[in-house]
């Protein structure tokens, strides 16, 4: 199966062009290092499936798929769920960390409460 580059570069500059966009960002410290791992991981997987599109076919066939685009739509999918799931364990730390440090707040202001109580 013989698979020409010739219509895959819209889709591999795209993804250039977005993770240049990411590591621009990362640079000037307006995204975090860590958030943004598997969203660079991903990019760089797709940019490789448009750029190796015979290496990507011959994958996509052992794996079982006939049609090329199935197996990028699966991909895409696996991806999006594996962004989210991230995205939903980071917020739940981050949920979890502001009621403890609202709590501790409440501590501070009721003991700092008490203290002025008895002066």
């Amino acid at each position: 199966m013989q698979i020409e580059i010739d219509r895959y570069w819209p889709f591999a500059v795209l993804c250039a062009a977005i993770l240049l966009v990411v590591l621009r960002l990362l640079l000037r410290e307006r995204i975090a290092l860590q958030g943004s791992i598997s969203f660079v991981s991903v990019l760089v997987m797709f940019l490789l499936a448009a750029l190796l599109p015979d290496l990507t076919a011959r994958l996509a066939h052992a794996m079982g798929f006939k049609v090329l685009s199935n197996f990028l739509f699966c991909l895409a999918i696996i991806a999006l769920a594996l962004l989210h799931l991230r995205a939903l364990v980071t917020l739940s730390r981050l949920e979890t960390r502001t009621v403890h440090l609202t709590q501790d707040l409440a501590l501070l202001e009721e003991k700092l409460d008490r203290a002025k109580k008895t002066r």
